[in-house]
């Protein structure tokens, strides 16, 4: 059978790692990527597709695929203000939904964040809240909605604070047992690999997966 996967985000943490997944996998004839500008990787699976996020709508014919992976993330000082924060984190991947699902598109999966929800008097947490309730309206046949805690590895970016949570999050990590593992740090590598694993399951109509389920992932 052939299977496409469209990959949004594979130039941050859990995208790039993702995106290897994705060319590795032969559950996958085929991956595309939606980019702003070229990743340089050359693979006889892989349509890389240069958008214009602000105008999605042109390349509805692109968004075509029947899986769907959204790994668009920033930071409000990175993107500027509120308003801007919010045009990457919830207009961006609410429109490349909609665009997917008219297309066909059976299951969508995208990282939201520990203690997202709508009613949150945070900015942040409730953004992401915001995300997945509109998702889970589209009602996809698969809706994956991930978790994760704080995210260790490499980014192309540096973000002060989460690099000083990054060195103590190992010994942190070792305090938090039983009903607090779920806030333990995780690898952008095993959050990619536990979004790939939970995608290809016979799952409910709607996940959530926490922290705690993504780094049970082997």
């Amino acid at each position: 059978m052939n299977r496409t996967a469209l990959l949004v985000g594979a130039t941050g943490l859990v995208g790039s790692e993702l995106l290897q997944l994705l060319l590795a996998d032969n559950y996958f004839s085929s991956v595309i990527i939606l980019s702003r500008k070229t990743i340089n990787i050359q693979h006889q699976k892989l349509k890389e597709i240069i958008v214009d996020f602000n105008q999605l709508e042109n390349y509805a014919s692109e968004i075509n695929a029947q899986y769907i992976y959204c790994c668009l993330g920033t930071t409000i000082k990175k993107a500027g203000s509120q308003e801007a924060f919010k045009k990457v984190d919830y207009e961006y991947p609410l429109a490349i939904a909609q665009i997917a699902k008219k297309n066909g598109a059976e299951n969508f999966s995208i990282i939201t964040a520990l203690g997202a929800d709508k009613n949150s008097s945070i900015f942040y947490n409730r953004v992401k809240g915001e995300i997945q309730d509109a998702l889970i309206q589209l009602d996809f046949k698969q809706l994956q909605i991930i978790q994760p805690s704080l995210l260790l590895g490499e980014r192309s970016e540096k973000r002060f604070g989460e690099n000083i949570g990054q060195k103590i999050a190992p010994i942190f990590n070792q305090l938090l047992i039983g009903g607090f593992k779920k806030y333990k740090a995780i690898e952008g590598k095993q959050v990619a690999k536990a979004m790939l694993f939970y995608s290809k399951q016979a799952n409910p109509k709607v996940q959530i997966l926490t922290n705690d389920l993504l780094l049970n992932v082997k």
